[in-house]
């Protein structure tokens, strides 16, 4: 019910599918349902069904949020986007140090390549062109990153660390041959889940907002 007031059925149906199929490489199915099990053992506490339940809210209702906060930034209902939710919480972040370990390519803009190489000169024999986009470049030899400190989990190039790093959970993806970000659905991620929560909690109370000045 609350998901249908802020997106046609038909349309969220489609959009979902098509999203979790362009990420099939990045979220697999299994990733999600795990992902989205943690956002709602969170978002349950959070947004307490019984409050609303005269308006006929039920814990399904949360359920299909989350799945609408899989897929849809929230810029395009005039929120604020993926980007801008991850920046400005930071402390999401467990310092746990499965991002660099499991990553698959580190991915480095053509753009950034000098000012990396200025900071870290010895990484120039460890960057080869990017396999998806040969134009852009990335790091071999990466799993797990050489450059994550094994006692603390630390970036040891932290403060020149390639923008893919800054942004993660968001991860790039290629997509209709353009390049885009997502967000990589991980249950093991605290950064992840919470991104995920924080996204639900606005969408539900954007819901409920309308449901109320029916």
């Amino acid at each position: 019910m609350l998901r249908d007031i802020l997106i046609d059925k038909e349309l969220f149906k489609n959009l979902r599918e098509k999203a979790l199929e362009s990420e099939e490489g990045e979220n697999s199915s299994k990733e999600v349902e795990l992902l989205e099990k943690a956002v709602f053992k969170r978002l349950k506490k959070k947004r307490s069904v019984k409050k609303y339940k005269k308006l006929g809210v039920t814990k399904g209702d949360l359920k299909e949020i989350i799945e609408l906060a899989d897929i849809l930034s929230l810029d395009a209902l005039g929120g604020p986007s993926n980007y801008e939710i991850a920046k400005e919480h930071q402390e999401w972040c467990t310092i746990c140090g499965r991002c660099c370990r499991e990553s698959e390519s580190i991915f480095i803009h053509k753009d950034e390549l000098n000012l990396l190489l200025n900071f870290n000169p010895e990484l120039k024999k460890g960057i080869i062109p990017n396999k998806l986009f040969p134009e852009h470049f990335e790091l071999k030899d990466i799993q797990p990153c050489k450059f994550i400190d094994p006692e603390t989990n630390k970036c040891g190039i932290y403060h020149s660390r390639p923008q893919v790093c800054r942004s993660y959970p968001l991860v790039l993806i290629e997509s209709g041959g353009k390049a885009r970000n997502i967000i990589n659905l991980r249950s093991t991620c605290n950064y992840s889940v919470n991104l995920i929560l924080e996204k639900s909690m606005i969408l539900f109370d954007d819901a409920i907002r309308r449901l109320e000045e029916k």
